[in-house]
C-alpha cells in the first residue's frame, strides 16, 4: 500500500486544528488561529515522524505525552500550572471523543482498505471522511459543553433563604441575582427581593393583597397593626417601570 505523507500531513493538521480548536472554546481561551495552526503542524508532524521511526509503547506514550504539553504551550497563552493541566486533560478528553467518531466513520465507510502500521492508522479513504468526522466531533462536544455548563450554572445560581420575621419563620427556594444592584437608600444594605405570595404566614393576607394601595397612601385603614411592621419603602427603576416602589421590611 502506497502511503502519501503530504496527504497524512494534511489530513492529521485538519484533524488537530478541529482538536485544539475545540479545546479552546471549551476551556475559555483566547482563540488565536496562527498558534492554533502552529501546533496542529507540530502535531501532524508528530504523526509522521511516529510513523517512520516506530517508537516502542513506553518510548511512544512518554513522547505523546510531551507533544501534548507542546501543543497546549504553542496553541494557548497558558503559564500557569493548573491552567495548562486543565487545557491539556480537556484537550484528552476531546481527543478521544474524535477519535471514537473516527472510527466509526472510517469503518462504515471502507474498512477493508484501512491499516494499523507503526501507531498511525493509514489508508485510502476520502479526505471528506476527515472533514466529517471533525466536524460531527465539534457539534458533539460543543452540545455536550453546552448542557453540562447550563446545569452547573443554574445549579450554582441557586440557594435556600432562610426568612425569620416576627416569631414567624419560612425557608424558600431562591435564585442568586448578581446583576442585583438594588439597595436600601439610607443604610445602603442589599434588597432581597421575594414574590409576595411567598410571605404568607409571616405577614397578613389582608396587607400583602393591598400591597399597592399601601405604597400609594390609599389603604390605611385596618385591623392589623400596619405601623407594627416597620415597613419602608424603597424606590427602584427596571425596563418599563423607572419610577417603582417596592415595600421592605
Amino acid at each position: 500500500m502506497k502511503i502519501y505523507l503530504d496527504i497524512v500531513l494534511l489530513e492529521n493538521f485538519i484533524m488537530n486544528y478541529i482538536i485544539i480548536f475545540s479545546t479552546a472554546l471549551i476551556s475559555k481561551a483566547k482563540v488565536n488561529h496562527l498558534k492554533i495552526g502552529m501546533a496542529s503542524l507540530v502535531a501532524g508532524l508528530y504523526s509522521i515522524l511516529n510513523y517512520v521511526w516506530n517508537l516502542g509503547n513506553l518510548e511512544s506514550l512518554l513522547i505523546k505525552f510531551l507533544i501534548s504539553v507542546l501543543i497546549i504551550l504553542i496553541g494557548f497563552d497558558s503559564y500557569k500550572i493548573k491552567t495548562i493541566l486543565k487545557q491539556l486533560i480537556l484537550f484528552y478528553l476531546v481527543s478521544f471523543t474524535f477519535g471514537g467518531i473516527s472510527f466509526m466513520l472510517l469503518f462504515l465507510v471502507n474498512p477493508a482498505n484501512i491499516v494499523f502500521e507503526n501507531g498511525l492508522l493509514v489508508g485510502s479513504y476520502p479526505m471528506k471522511v476527515t472533514i466529517f468526522g471533525g466536524i460531527l466531533g465539534f457539534i458533539i462536544i460543543a452540545c455536550v459543553s453546552y448542557i453540562i455548563k447550563d446545569r452547573l450554572r443554574t445549579k450554582s445560581m441557586l440557594c435556600d433563604l432562610e426568612i425569620f420575621y416576627k416569631g414567624n419563620y419560612q425557608k424558600l427556594k431562591t435564585m442568586i441575582d448578581t446583576g442585583n444592584l438594588l439597595k436600601e437608600p439610607i443604610s445602603q444594605t442589599d434588597v432581597i427581593i421575594v414574590e409576595k405570595n411567598s410571605l404568607r404566614g409571616m405577614i397578613a393576607d389582608e396587607i400583602l393583597d393591598n400591597i399597592d394601595n399601601i405604597i400609594q397612601g390609599k389603604w390605611l385603614d385596618s385591623k392589623e397593626d400596619i405601623y407594627s411592621y416597620k415597613f419602608k419603602v424603597i424606590p427602584f427603576s427596571s425596563l418599563g417601570n423607572e419610577n417603582g416602589l417596592l415595600i421592605r421590611f
